[in-house]
């Protein structure tokens, strides 16, 4: 396969580009849902995203905590309850608005699903 559009005089000549699923790469968002203060848990899964961020190209992952004892962090929180269709547990991880953790995994199972999320072609 070409990876461009190319054409002489008619279509005879025309390759069209095709990219297979493994080129593709999405951003992906993570979310800790936790109680910033006083959760060991929540420290461990802030850890593991510190730890693993490096390994992903810059730009394609960001993270951030939805900190359920602020009022910033509660209404984020009722609205992941609304788009995942129940509520995240405390602490949860959450990739593109998706429970994908109802606990605090290790540091190669949320490596291996941020990588899903980023390329899904590859699963």
């Amino acid at each position: 396969m070409q990876s461009c559009l190319f054409g002489n005089k008619g279509t005879e000549n025309i390759r069209r580009f095709s990219p297979s699923m493994n080129t593709i790469k999405n951003n992906v968002n993570v979310e800790i849902v936790a109680k910033k203060k006083g959760c060991m848990l929540c420290d461990l899964a802030i850890g593991i995203l510190e730890e693993i961020s490096p390994e992903f190209e810059e730009g394609l992952l960001r993270w951030e905590v939805v900190d359920v004892s602020d009022r910033d962090g509660i209404s984020r929180f009722d609205e992941l309850t609304q788009i995942c269709g129940r509520r995240p547990a405390v602490p949860s991880i959450v990739i593109n608005e998706n429970i994908a953790f109802d606990n605090i995994p290790d540091m190669e199972s949320l490596s291996t699903a941020v990588r899903l999320a980023i390329n899904p072609g590859s699963r």
